[in-house]
């Protein structure tokens, strides 16, 4: 064997030592938190598609041309799926008044959060595709207040908002 395949060997050998103790110093002990943080977890699929929507999802977006959205977080229940959405209107429609009051007809305040929530039901189902309308409950909220809610494909806003059921 020529000194070049042995040199090769022997580098090949290094390599993965050290690939396999990374490996094990990953697994090993961590001094400042308790054992268990060491130990391996595998998620579900759901909760795995529930980290990967908050982490790619949960930003400052456009939904519309009249709402802009600051967060969106979902939320895995044992009924189906619940989104909390921070809204904000766009320049061009600037009718949010505060405390949860607009300067528009709850059937115009119906419309724009309707096409929003179907734009983010269609954002859910990239990551659900089997999920039905009747199992994804949206919550709209502006500056904290609750707006609007969306549940079975129909959007609720004003005093319609006290009679759904998660109130």
């Amino acid at each position: 064997m020529s000194k070049k395949w042995l040199w090769l060997i022997m580098a090949a050998v290094a390599v993965v030592g050290f690939v396999a103790g990374m490996v094990v110093a990953q697994e090993g002990d961590f001094d400042f938190l308790p054992a268990h943080y060491a130990e391996s977890h595998i998620p579900t699929l759901v909760a795995w598609r529930e980290l990967q929507f908050n982490a790619y999802e949960d930003r400052e977006a456009y939904l519309t041309d009249r709402l802009g959205q600051i967060s969106c977080v979902l939320y895995i229940e044992d009924w189906g799926i619940e989104l909390a959405v921070d809204t904000s209107t766009e320049p061009d429609w600037d009718m949010y008044l505060g405390d949860g009051d607009f300067a528009c007809s709850d059937e115009e305040l119906i419309a724009t959060y309707t096409e929003a929530a179907e734009e983010l039901a269609d954002i859910v189902r990239d990551y659900f595709p089997e999920l039905d309308d009747e199992d994804l409950y949206m919550e709209f909220f502006m500056e904290d207040a609750l707006v609007a809610g969306w549940e079975d494909g129909e959007t609720f806003v004003g005093d319609e908002l006290d009679f759904l059921w998660w109130f």
